[in-house]
């Protein structure tokens, strides 16, 4: 009789294994970054896969693959089997000014083509001005830009690009006028900053971090609701009354969009578990990034929200 029981009962272990077996990954992970080696978006993706590949036990590899404004990367995973094994770490923010501003040539729809396993974190901007400006403070400034008979000029990294487009939020949302002038990149638009040559520039917190602390530049808000850990005294948007000036880039972790729920669900929790780590939280506060802190379930509407504030900002804009 007890052999009886031991036959049975191996009989079910052996038939329950390879079932087991074929839980998500049983192979490593290609995890697509549509940008050059050693940007942001490379560097949050490598410490994301790192983690994600520790929880699963697989590897997570790092695969750039840049050019066209990331259409390249991001048409390659859209067309991806999508079984979990090819994912797109990007900016979610670019892609949805990218794909507003040149629909018919992006050759993907965000919303269409991708299911978000979720935020990974966001990186956030900040106005800074010239130390030529006399005013040391937001309200200082917003009364000077009024009281001047021309525009201020403001620098940035490209017509179109999130600086662009972050400071015409700001302009409205203090009801000032500014005048654009497009740089072919943040670095030189943060030299003609420090030179004085223009007068402001929406930029990124770890762009501006360095000019702030040698002195060269002046920060005047962050563009978040909150204020932020690496700058305590600068105020954030709702201290100084501008809350529609809330301007962050929204880094995400991206799947084909006919993934399947388990596969998706494993992903999300082996996300939420890395970017709430000690470890990852402590590695993104060193490139000024803000980990994500919002809940598997809330994945779906933040990412079409984003997608839809900036499709909707970029069709307010007169490029011409």
């Amino acid at each position: 009789m007890i052999n009886s029981v031991l036959r049975v009962l191996a009989a079910s272990v052996a038939l329950a294994t390879p079932a087991l077996a074929q839980e998500f990954p049983t192979q490593p992970v290609r995890v697509v970054v549509p940008y050059n080696a050693g940007g942001t978006v490379d560097y949050v993706g490598r410490v994301t896969a790192a983690e994600m590949g520790k929880l699963m036990g697989e590897n997570f590899v790092v695969e750039n693959r840049p050019g066209a404004s990331a259409s390249i990367g991001n048409q390659y995973v859209a067309n991806a089997e999508a079984d979990g094994y090819t994912l797109l770490m990007t900016s979610v923010t670019s892609n949805a000014i990218t794909s507003a501003l040149n629909p018919d040539t992006a050759g993907y729809v965000l919303k269409d083509d991708f299911a978000p396993v979720g935020a990974v974190g966001r990186v956030p901007l900040m106005l800074v001005s010239a130390n030529n400006i006399p005013a040391d403070t937001i309200e200082e400034l917003i009364e000077y830009a009024k009281a001047e008979e021309l525009p201020l000029t403001y620098a940035s990294s490209g017509i179109g690009s999130t600086e662009h487009l972050g400071a015409i939020v700001f302009a409205d949302a203090a009801g000032i006028e500014l005048e654009h002038i497009p740089y072919t990149g943040g670095a030189p638009a943060m030299v003609d900053l420090v030179a004085g040559r223009v007068s402001l520039m929406v930029a990124t917190v770890s762009t501006a971090l360095p000019q702030l602390e040698a002195g060269a530049i002046k920060p005047m808000v962050v563009a978040m609701p909150e204020r932020i850990d690496m700058l305590p005294d600068v105020p954030s948007a709702t201290d100084a009354g501008l809350d529609s000036f809330n301007v962050a880039s929204v880094y995400g972790l991206l799947a084909p969009s006919d993934i399947d729920e388990a596969t998706m669900s494993a992903l999300r929790s082996a996300l939420q578990e890395t970017v709430s780590s000690e470890a990852f939280v402590t590695q993104m506060g060193e490139r000024g990034i803000v980990p994500s802190t919002d809940e598997p379930e809330d994945a779906g509407k933040i990412y079409e929200a984003e997608v839809d504030t900036w499709s909707e900002r970029v069709l307010a804009v007169d490029f011409d």
